[in-house]
Order: C-alpha cells, then structure tokens, then sequence
C-alpha cells in the first residue's frame, strides 16, 4: 500500500537544483546579450554602407562611410579598419570577422565568433 502523504512533489533540493539551473542560464542571457546586440548593430552598419551604391568607392571611402555608422551606433568592439574590402563573383563584399571575451566568474571566459559578409552594389 503506497502512502500519499509523501508523494506530493518535487523536495526543496529539487526546487533548490531547478532555480540554481534557470538562474545560471538567466545570468549568461545578462552577460552575453550586449555582445549580440552590438553584432545586429555591425550588421546593420554595414548593410546601410552597401545600400548606398558604394560598389566602386575606394576602399578608404568605404571605410569612412562605416566608421560614421559604427560611431552612430557606439560599435566599441571593432574598427571601421578591421573590415575587409573583398573580391566575390559579380563585384565587391563587405567582410568582418572578430571575436569577444567576455569575463563570466573566476577565470571562466565565453569566447563569441561573429562573421558578416555584405555585397556591395
């Protein structure tokens, strides 16, 4: 015969184990959020910087036009300089590549890849 009285649910070890997981994934979401905002902000940079016919622009004017959309936006991770001016098929892309290390506790580190490539018009 099974006794009710003691199968009512999770123990308080198993809420303590459940909320130490949800807060340990709600503290990397704080941590790493800005990182991925300031990647949409590069990306939009840089598709605003192809939207304007800059297809045969010099490279240095290139770079003129993201640096000023890197400053509207507060991009602090990347130079306009650390964008690449790359032969494709068909013309001329738009390239960056970086990483971000972003302190977590201790000495545990997340390391971010970002990749974006843009055809210029």
């Amino acid at each position: 015969m099974l006794n009710r009285k003691y199968q009512d649910g999770m123990t308080g070890a198993g809420w303590v184990i459940v909320l130490g997981i949800v807060l340990f994934f709600m503290f990397m979401l704080i941590k790493l959020t800005p990182a991925y905002l300031e990647y949409f902000s590069i990306k939009s940079s840089m598709a605003s910087v192809a939207e304007q016919n800059v297809g045969n622009s010099s490279t240095g004017e290139i770079r003129r036009l993201l640096e000023g959309r890197f400053n509207i936006n507060e991009v602090k991770s990347v130079k306009a300089s650390d964008a690449k001016i790359k032969d494709i098929t068909g013309g001329r892309a738009l390239y960056i590549k970086y990483e971000r290390r972003i302190p977590l506790f201790g000495n545990i580190s997340a390391l971010l890849e970002f990749e974006n490539e843009v055809p210029l018009n």
